[in-house]
């Protein structure tokens, strides 16, 4: 069974999201779920500052090795997708009723093939408007705009390969399409967890604890309302009901 919206739905009438009752039950959801997802975020993050001290800072430190600076920054990003996509999951679960649990970012790496293709294929999509608006003797300042919309276009996107096992190609031009039929109401729930980011950076960062979960949780609500989510239904009353990835 599925619960939540129908991604075809979606896709054929288009979407009016009510912006505040979604960061309500985000809001709810990162109160009352405990720190699992939060030590998720938390240990990937270290895991990422601890890669790039060791394999980026060496090569930032001469103007020689920019370019193997960049080269390696997106090898990294490679490798981390399936911890970073597990992020996404673990806001996926709770918005169905389960509770994350920071070890479950390790779960993810028999995808690695396609969470690795669908992150670097999202990494050129969002950074090619720069070197395309310089191209075009275009302000490159002004490549933020397309590249940012880009971004929350693919918000779908990990969701949509684990849970509903499409190609990375396939997701990104679903996700796009979603995106597209309703993109005001998404642009706006962005920019306003934008304004709670920065606002949460203010003292010294510490707002982050609460930030990045309910950021989380706001993903996995989305794709729960926009597109469902399948789940498997157990007869045994011990056995909780769970979803597969």
């Amino acid at each position: 069974m599925r619960i939540g919206g129908s991604l075809e739905e979606s896709l054929s009438k288009g979407y009016r999201l009510d912006v505040r009752a979604i960061l309500q039950e985000s809001w709810q959801q990162t109160r009352s779920n405990g720190f699992g997802l939060l030590f998720a975020i938390m240990g990937v993050m270290a895991i990422w500052i601890l890669l790039s001290n060791v394999l980026l800072a060496p090569l930032l430190s001469s103007e020689e090795g920019v370019d193997s600076a960049m080269f390696v920054s997106l090898l990294l990003t490679v490798a981390m997708a399936p911890m970073s996509s597990a992020l996404d999951m673990l806001g996926l679960a709770q918005a169905i009723g389960l509770r994350a649990r920071a070890s479950q970012v390790f779960d993810f790496f028999r995808h690695f093939l396609r969470l690795g293709t669908l992150s670097l294929l999202g990494s050129l999509l969002t950074s090619l408007f720069g070197p395309l608006f310089a191209l075009l003797g275009l302000p490159v300042v002004l490549a933020f705009i397309p590249s940012a919309l880009v971004g929350m276009g693919l918000v779908f996107t990990v969701p949509l390969v684990l849970e509903r096992g499409l190609s990375p190609a396939q997701a990104i031009l679903v996700s796009l399409r979603v995106f597209a039929r309703g993109w005001p109401s998404l642009v706006l729930l962005h920019g306003i967890l934008l304004g709670l980011c920065l606002l949460a950076m203010i003292p010294m960062g510490l707002g982050l604890i609460w930030v990045a979960p309910l950021y989380f949780n706001c993903k996995g609500i989305l794709y729960r309302d926009l597109c469902g989510i399948a789940v498997e239904v157990s007869e045994g009353p011990a056995t909780p009901d769970h979803f597969n990835a």
